[in-house]
């Protein structure tokens, strides 16, 4: 059996589809388990640069940059954790209604 390749638009369609989850999002990244980047949606001269949004998606309890505006959300993307998500969004009172949408479009992708 062959595996599906792993595209560049189908990761952008990944973020994006999270990005239309939360109306608050951000930013976001996709890595790898080792801090790769697969795949990021950042804003032009955004302050917080991919690399250190991709190892805050591989670190535990590290924290890379401080910014009490934004709540950061990490997730695992795959059963085995290799392939981690990253994202920022900046903090509202309607998010948590969201973060089950969220874990149901994980579960539901079929990239990793």
């Amino acid at each position: 059996m062959l595996n599906e390749i792993l595209t560049e638009k189908k990761v952008n369609f990944f973020l994006s589809k999270i990005e239309k989850n939360f109306p608050n999002f951000i930013a976001g990244v996709i890595t790898d388990r080792h801090g790769f980047i697969l795949g990021t949606k950042i804003p032009l001269n955004f302050h917080i640069k991919e690399n250190m949004m991709a190892l805050s998606a591989i670190a535990n309890r590290k924290n890379f940059f401080n910014n009490s505006e934004f709540l950061k959300v990490r997730r695992d993307l795959d059963k085995s954790k290799n392939f981690k998500l990253f994202i920022l969004l900046k903090k509202s009172n309607n998010e948590l209604s969201q973060f089950k949408i969220l874990k149901s479009i994980i579960e539901e992708q079929e990239l990793f």
